[in-house]
């Protein structure tokens, strides 16, 4: 019941002196606190999660008041990334999806930037996300934005590269599937090179390993 209240009395305070979107910005930063955990073998600082939540509700209300300020939502996605709330960040991300989609000349990041290449900006902010889950070894919320990203942007590299990793992660032979079409697309992306060359390894499939190895070294080590 206090963390509810002291939740409340920080937003409202929040929107009692906050007028413009960085000071709704600042507020939510000042309230974000680190902590000491220990386990059985080690001691580590982490954000709170109680002040990761009271920041979360001041940027809720702040896009209540600035529902274009796209730098907003993905604070948003980054903050619920750190409390792998990861079904909070796909929210987000449609959510930013539509208006780029259906808003776009209306948004704007930090400083008035509008935002030239809305795929773009998207493709690397769900990679972004989706490498901090794969990174802890939470795959179900990496699979979970990949396969969002993926929906959003089918043709992108990193979305391509994404499922693939999906598969791979799976043991499911329809990753090569993704890393065809990604390397139809981009011949020359070396990631994807690198991983058709481990596809094939994985698989045994020597010939192929070694087409796709020297391919690698051909393109990406020079």
């Amino acid at each position: 019941m206090k963390k509810i209240l002291f939740t409340i009395l920080a937003v409202y305070f929040a929107q009692a002196f906050a007028d413009t979107p960085e000071e709704w910005i600042a507020r939510a930063n000042s309230v974000i606190k680190k902590e000491i955990r220990a386990s059985s073998n080690t001691i580590r600082s982490a954000y709170s999660l109680g002040s990761l939540q009271e920041a979360s509700a001041i940027l809720d209300s702040a896009l209540e008041r600035f529902p274009y300020r796209i730098d907003i939502w993905l604070g948003q996605v980054q903050l619920n990334g750190e409390m792998e709330n990861c079904k909070a960040q796909v929210k987000y991300f449609e959510k930013i999806h539509d208006l780029l989609k259906t808003k776009k000349d209306k948004c704007e990041l930090a400083g008035g930037r509008k935002i030239d290449n809305a795929d773009k900006l998207l493709e690397g902010e769900f990679s972004i996300a989706a490498r901090k889950h794969f990174e802890v070894e939470n795959d179900p919320c990496y699979e979970m934005l990949a396969r969002q990203m993926f929906k959003f942007l089918p043709n992108s590299v990193e979305s391509l590269n994404a499922m693939s990793v999906v598969h791979m992660l799976q043991e499911s032979d329809s990753a090569i599937v993704y890393l065809e079409r990604a390397h139809k697309l981009y011949p020359s992306d070396c990631i994807v090179i690198h991983n058709i060359a481990e596809f094939y390894k994985r698989k045994g499939n020597k010939k192929k390993h070694e087409e796709y190895t020297m391919k690698e070294a051909l393109i990406c080590k020079q």
